[in-house]
């Protein structure tokens, strides 16, 4: 099957039909609505402050072949930083942080210490504003949820210390 955007069919409702520049201003048209604290980073993503975390999104291209190119955003939210890296917190990443609605744990390791977040990403051609609003919160309220559970296991620090 060969992917052609051309030939998506159109969503009724709300769409986010746009490219990389213009839709990261219409989703932070949403951002602003949900929050009006939010802030726009050097490196152009996002950033809004939620209790002991935060949410970060990012709005990209992923090059599918010479002349496809779709984009990504990139919902994450911080659970613990400088957390030890442990046989039993990789089995925990493994074994449990994918089993969730909107998005998975990821860990970033260097040295032995990581940094754990949470994180979801979308197809931003045909993306809904609803849909977006919804792994916004999603993604933030599990991060925030998850950061005393974790850290009360493996340790680390929260994003806010």
């Amino acid at each position: 099957m060969t992917l052609i955007p051309n030939l998506v069919e159109q969503i009724p409702g709300r769409v986010l039909e746009l490219g990389v520049e213009e839709l990261r201003e219409s989703l932070r048209e949403i951002l602003f609505n949900l929050d009006s604290a939010v802030e726009d980073l050097a490196d152009g993503t996002m950033r809004i402050a939620y209790n002991n975390t935060a949410v970060f999104v990012d709005v990209g291209a992923q090059a599918l072949g010479e002349s496809i190119v779709r984009t990504l955003v990139t919902i994450a939210s911080p659970v613990l930083r400088e957390v030890v890296i442990s046989s039993p917190l990789c089995e925990w990443i493994a074994t449990n942080g994918w089993r969730y609605v909107f998005g998975h744990v990821t860990l970033d390791a260097f040295m032995g210490i990581g940094e754990i977040e949470f994180q979801h990403r979308l197809l931003g051609e045909h993306l809904e504003a609803d849909e977006f609003e919804a792994s916004v919160l999603a993604v933030v309220g599990t991060a925030d949820q998850l950061v005393e559970t974790l850290q009360a296991r493996f340790g680390g620090l929260r994003y806010t210390d």
